[in-house]
């Protein structure tokens, strides 16, 4: 499988003591498979997926392969902040039969040139026949990816198939494409550049905004992969509108609060440090939900 389209950047249920909701987490995948998207990125930002605990991180990861059913990618973030917990990771996911793994350049200490190139080159030579996808998020991290390393490593190392690219630079990410070659997937993670970013070559996004909203989402990915650049356009606004009601309050809990209302049972608790929302931010975004216009729910309503 490739990685294309809409790939879901997986919510991670929590029960009130911080571990796996298993139920709701295999809910939620079903939801998400049968909703059209195209791929599932458990483990990462928006699955809280680094303040989960190493094992717990294999949990979820195996509950998707298990719930999916090589029905789309699965692919998870398996970072850590050293190269052989890294491995570990990207090792446990080509046992259990993933379809790629993803890794963030390190965290916390910054890395040069030649450290990144062999931090990359380790991973993707311990997991050999595992597609790599790099993960470029300098807000995250402490080291951006340069666009002529990531040149070099898919020129040299063969398992590295593409670049997640979260840094909201699509000059960057248009570098990307271009050094990275034909078959050289270079994914957005940005909800608010999809439309832009698929224009220069790109391949799709690993989407928060698709945990509530698949249909929007995937809609978008439709009306550009059709061509229909005004409906896209249109669409993209949709969801740049929608970005703003899903960040208010604690980073992370809007989203959960507004799964719940669009019906789903999705527990709210955060993995600490992590919070929940107030009772007054809980009334702003029920406020700001029920201002959003009608097409964000049906797609088929944009004219």
């Amino acid at each position: 499988m490739k990685a294309h389209g809409i790939i879901v950047a997986l919510h991670t249920p929590l029960t009130a003591s911080g571990e796996i909701h298993e139920e709701a987490l295999r809910d939620h995948l079903e939801w998400m498979v049968q909703s059209g998207i195209h791929g599932i990125f458990p483990c990462g930002t928006m699955g809280e997926g680094i303040a989960l605990s190493d094992a717990q991180r294999r949990r979820v990861a195996e509950i998707c392969v298990e719930q999916v059913r090589g029905r789309i990618l699965v692919m998870p973030q398996v970072t850590t902040n050293n190269t052989a917990g890294c491995i570990a990771l990207a090792r446990h996911a080509r046992e259990k039969g993933f379809g790629a793994v993803s890794v963030i350049a390190p965290y916390f200490y910054p890395s040069d040139g030649p450290a990144l190139d062999a931090f990359f080159g380790e991973i993707a030579a311990s997991v050999r026949d595992v597609p790599v996808f790099l993960y470029n998020n300098p807000g995250r991290s402490a080291s951006d990816i340069p666009s002529s390393l990531v040149g070099k490593l898919a020129t040299k190392t063969k398992n590295i198939a593409g670049i997640k690219d979260s840094s909201k630079d699509l000059i960057l990410f248009q570098e990307y494409v271009e050094v990275g070659g034909e078959g050289f997937a270079c994914i957005v993670g940005t909800d608010g550049l999809v439309f832009p970013a698929m224009m220069v070559g790109g391949a799709g996004v690993v989407s928060a905004v698709a945990n509530p909203f698949s249909e929007l989402m995937v809609a978008l990915y439709d009306a550009v992969i059709a061509k229909q650049y005004e409906r896209a356009r249109k669409l993209q606004l949709l969801v740049n509108q929608l970005q703003v009601v899903l960040k208010i309050g604690p980073y992370l809990a809007g989203y959960k609060e507004i799964m719940r209302l669009r019906g789903r049972q999705f527990p709210l608790a955060m993995k600490a440090p992590l919070r929940g929302l107030t009772e007054k931010e809980t009334a702003e975004i029920h406020a700001a939900f029920e201002s959003l216009p009608k097409a964000v729910f049906d797609p088929s309503r944009l004219k």
